[in-house]
């Protein structure tokens, strides 16, 4: 069964999205605390595989040490090996805010018992109860199931090992790379349609669909590439190369085919996936009522490839309206384009726009 929205719907998806795009850069910088190869993760992965359990918060700051008991203060100076023998205690360890130093060891966390917690482990329990009520990052290791949960604010987010998170980045990497081959396939098929002007609603909705799906693959790598940390550089590299210029080709279609620019660049990432695979939903944020509808290019996407600059481009979509417009002008050698931006340009742009179209015929990409 179709799931289509409507503009209001899509507008509050946005902006729920904008918050949980907020809330996921927060954690970012806490991810980063605990990479590959930082001091922290080393002595986090001993423990784990050790089988130790540990509570770890990541910050001393007064409302955590307001919600301590117990315990020992030492304020020694932090390194993988100091920790790992210090959670070889029962209780909570407090480290500095900078990381620098393990300020409490073998203490009691004691958050506020009324604050909501999906755990059932006293340990994680208290992790979590203790990341909603100071907003300060909290590492749960659970000597049983030898994982590692980092707790912050509302988010929990599983720290998996470096061999499983770069097995599953190169895996979704060749994914991605077989959608960018798809995606260039129904651009160059977009380049003849738009050249001879046959163009249908549905011909710029594929490629928009594939464009969607790419960036919610990215967002899943750019994740798997943070958790890496160092050894995440490569995998970065190839991903940049996968993905260049995709953005910039997903902006130029929707200056030329939406008909409130600002309005679907903005509600078009907060589409969920099912709702993105339904191809109503691409059409309403678009602003059309069916697929049926009459679409021209308003030239932007092949005009950039050409050497105008964004400019003199802007100029002649505002005088022309259409890339058909503009194609039926030049084939009449009207003086209006002359008289825009010079005959020397016009004469350029001629030669320019013939050779593109020669190459899309042939099936090359432009």
């Amino acid at each position: 069964m179709e799931k289509v929205i409507d503009k209001d719907e899509a507008e509050l998806k946005a902006l729920e999205g904008e918050k949980q795009e907020r809330e996921f850069e927060e954690l970012r910088d806490v991810i980063k605390r605990v990479t590959p190869g930082t001091p922290l993760r080393t002595a986090i992965d001993d423990m784990a595989r050790a089988g130790m359990g540990a509570l770890i918060v990541l910050d001393d700051s007064p409302d955590v040490l307001s919600i301590i008991n117990g315990g020992f203060k030492i304020d020694c100076k932090f390194t993988a090996n100091h920790l790992v023998e210090l959670c070889k205690m029962d209780g909570a360890i407090i480290m500095s805010g900078d990381m620098k130093k393990i300020v409490y060891c073998n203490t009691q966390l004691i958050p506020d018992p009324s604050i909501p917690t999906n755990e059932t482990g006293t340990r994680h329990k208290a992790a979590e109860r203790t990341a909603k009520q100071t907003s300060r990052p909290v590492i749960a290791i659970s000597q049983r199931r030898k994982t590692v949960n980092l707790y912050y604010k509302n988010i929990k987010y599983l720290l998996r090992g470096s061999e499983e998170i770069l097995s599953k980045a190169i895996e979704t990497l060749r994914m991605l790379e077989k959608h960018k081959d798809i995606l260039n396939g129904l651009l160059d098929n977009l380049n003849v349609l738009e050249f001879t002007n046959f163009t249908t609603l549905s011909d710029v909705l594929l490629p928009l669909q594939r464009m969607e799906i790419m960036f919610r693959i990215t967002e899943t790598m750019k994740k798997y590439i943070l958790e890496l940390g160092i050894e995440g550089s490569l995998v970065n590299i190839l991903l940049k190369e996968v993905i260049k210029g995709v953005k910039k080709e997903q902006d130029l279609l929707l200056r030329d085919y939406s008909r409130n620019y600002d309005f679907t660049r903005t509600a078009l990432p907060s589409l969920m996936l099912d709702e993105l695979i339904e191809p109503e939903n691409i059409i309403r944020l678009l602003l059309y009522s069916s697929s049926t509808e009459a679409v021209k290019p308003r030239g932007y996407r092949i005009l950039s490839k050409t050497s105008l600059s964004d400019d003199t481009i802007e100029k002649i979509i505002d005088k022309f309206g259409s890339l058909q417009s503009l194609t039926d002008t030049l084939s009449l050698q009207s003086s209006m384009l002359n008289e825009l931006i010079g005959e020397k340009a016009t004469k350029k742009l001629v030669k320019e726009l013939e050779n593109l179209k020669e190459q899309a015929l042939l099936g090359k990409k432009i």
